[in-house]
């Protein structure tokens, strides 16, 4: 058991080096993508297009369950299918719902409150989203304790950018 734990510790600390490196080196690696116009409409619409990303993993996702009809078992559609690969869909289209939710949700309140010259924040976001979801997904098909570096990538952005959203908000409205 406590092999398992420190590789999950391992790869929740791999995939933490990865988002920090990514934030450090940001304004190189995101260098060639435009900024949108400074104008909220604007800002949203950037943060919306960036959204095809998490959209395009959950769709693979959706796609790879939608062959269900396939599978011995599984054609009734119950909730916990006999055959692990499908589960294992499903609870990745889950989570990754889930995790889509939140960052739409975090992009948006990022669009509209950070420095023209930050959005590229976003891209960065979208990328480690991506990224984060493939890597969480045949992490999981593998062992369930390898998705932690897919789920950091994933998660971590998005936790640290509803953090500064919250202290912004706290720090604004006591004001």
């Amino acid at each position: 058991m406590f092999r398992k734990q420190v590789l999950a510790i391992a790869g929740a600390v791999v995939g933490m080096v990865v988002v920090f490196v990514v934030w450090q080196y940001m304004p190189q690696l995101f260098a060639r993508v435009p900024l949108p116009a400074d104008d909220t409409a604007s800002r949203l619409a950037y943060s919306a297009q960036w959204l095809l990303l998490p959209g395009l993993t959950l769709m693979a996702g959706i796609m790879a369950a939608s062959r269900r009809g396939f599978i011995r078992g599984a054609l009734e559609g119950t909730r916990t299918p006999d055959h692990y690969g499908l589960e294992i869909t499903l609870r990745y289209n889950q989570n990754t719902l889930e995790q889509t939710v939140l960052a739409a949700i975090a992009w948006m309140g990022l669009v509209l409150t950070l420095p023209h010259d930050q959005l590229i924040v976003i891209p960065a976001m979208a990328f480690l989203f991506f990224f984060g979801r493939i890597t969480f997904w045949i992490g999981y098909r593998l062992h369930p304790l390898a998705r932690t570096f897919g789920m950091v990538l994933t998660a971590l952005p998005t936790v640290i950018a509803y953090g500064w959203l919250a202290w912004r908000w706290l720090g604004t409205s006591s004001s």
